[in-house]
């Protein structure tokens, strides 16, 4: 089984100079759900955005479903990696939820017919089929989120990649989107502070900080490292 996500010794300056990853290396296999961890400014972000090629890096190897993340296999690995930011607002811009969810697949050039089949199956992935209709930007929170997941499902993705996902939500919402969540039988990696989810769904944890991997390993075990935990910010829940 190849990994589904390969990065050894990545590297990433921003073009100011700002260097935010020093040489950071994980391998995440197929259907492995795994959180990162670690402060604001740990490099998480700016490793999440090289996994579809919106960043890249000239140092260090990264492949992403079996594809070398080189310009040639950016739009294949596009469709293979559903990323979903921390503000939906950044994913959602059509005149209504149909149209937001529709957006991937009808650029991945499928008829009409194949577009309306994920949407109806990306929306019951994510219990919105009542939505179709609404107007994405009147939604709360966390039906945006939903439906910013539903916008990534449809592409059918091998891999989802999901930035801050409890961010911004109450505890009804919350509580709707960890089990959905858990419902979803995928590769999943997912930055995150809330480490109580992190506790009850993800069963390996890998921790980041100052641009560098400073522990990976099962999350039962990384919970009780109290010394680890407050070395780099977290808090055991």
């Amino acid at each position: 089984m190849h990994h589904t996500i390969e990065i050894d010794n990545l590297h990433y300056a921003y073009p100011d100079g700002h260097s935010a990853l020093y040489g950071v290396s994980l391998h995440i296999e197929a259907c492995e759900k795994v959180a990162l961890v670690g402060p604001n400014g740990a490099g998480k972000s700016t490793l999440m955005l090289h996994l579809n090629g919106i960043l890249s890096s000239s140092q260090g190897k990264l492949r992403v479903a079996g594809l070398d993340l080189i310009p040639a296999n950016f739009g294949k690995i596009r469709s293979r990696v559903g990323l979903v930011f921390q503000s939906p607002d950044d994913q959602l811009f059509s005149p209504t939820v149909y149209d937001d969810v529709a957006f991937g697949p009808l650029y991945q050039g499928l008829s009409v017919a194949e577009v309306r089949q994920r949407v109806e199956e990306a929306l019951a992935l994510v219990h919105m089929s009542d939505y179709a209709r609404r107007v994405s930007h009147h939604l709360s929170v966390g039906e945006k989120k939903r439906i910013a997941i539903a916008s990534v499902l449809s592409m059918k993705p091998e891999v989802l990649v999901l930035d801050e996902p409890t961010a911004g939500l109450d505890p009804r919402a919350r509580r709707s989107l960890i089990k959905l969540l858990d419902e979803l039988s995928m590769t999943m990696l997912v930055s995150t502070h809330d480490l109580h989810m992190v506790r009850e769904l993800f069963p390996r944890m890998i921790v980041m900080d100052q641009g560098l991997v400073v522990a990976d390993g099962p999350t039962s075990l990384l919970m009780e490292d109290e010394a680890l935990l407050a070395a780099h910010g977290l808090e055991k829940p």
